[in-house]
């Protein structure tokens, strides 16, 4: 992303573009399941291929982000600035975007289990 761009949006918001970056993740948290994102990318941000993409450590700037939530490619309904705020999705993208990773498979007592007989 341009750092104009940033900037520009940044100032909108009325923060720098460090802050527009970081976000309120506690609050994206929130948002991530009063909106209801989980029930098409699911709890963990995993997502599915009948509803929707993982979004968890998305690698999207913030940019990108805007763009797919205001006007989705697919099936997603579009988020507006009035159903969501600029801030608002600031602080989704930065939830999403600091998700924590997948536990590793070798980590599960239930997968060591499968397959050893």
């Amino acid at each position: 992303m341009k750092l104009t761009t940033l900037a520009l949006f940044a100032a909108a918001l009325g923060t720098t573009p460090a802050m527009a970056q970081q976000g309120n993740a506690d609050n994206g948290k929130k948002l991530f399941e009063t909106v209801g994102c989980f029930q098409c990318h699911g709890l963990a941000g995993q997502g599915a291929l009948q509803t929707g993409p993982r979004i968890s450590r998305t690698a999207l700037p913030l940019e990108g982000f805007l763009q797919q939530l205001r006007n989705p490619l697919n099936q997603m309904p579009p988020y507006e600035a009035a159903v969501i705020s600029d801030k608002d999705a600031g602080d989704l993208y930065a939830y999403v975007k600091n998700m924590p990773a997948p536990p590793d498979p070798k980590t599960l007592p239930l997968l060591m289990t499968m397959g050893s007989k």
